[in-house]
């Protein structure tokens, strides 16, 4: 089942998928939706990905130096 959305896109951006889809002989909507799945599939964790990522940050003290905390916290502070 397809649903149909409402996002805003740069001007460039979309000049550029059009022209893509276009080449490729294709609709927008479905480069649109294919570069949407591969993005989703790259960023999936599986839960081995989650359990080795519990195990290495959370049953074991993290070894920053003072400094690193630092700019850790830092950049956390900027991004709010």
């Amino acid at each position: 089942m397809t649903k149909k959305i409402g996002t805003l896109i740069e001007e460039d951006i979309m000049r550029l998928a059009k022209r893509r889809a276009v080449e490729e002989g294709r609709p927008l909507s479905d480069l649109i939706q294919d570069a949407l799945v591969e993005y989703l599939q790259k960023r999936a964790a599986t839960p081995k990905d989650r359990e080795m990522a519990y195990r290495l940050f959370c049953e074991q003290p993290m070894k920053l130096t003072p400094e690193q905390l630092r700019q850790v916290l830092e950049e956390d502070m900027r991004e709010l």
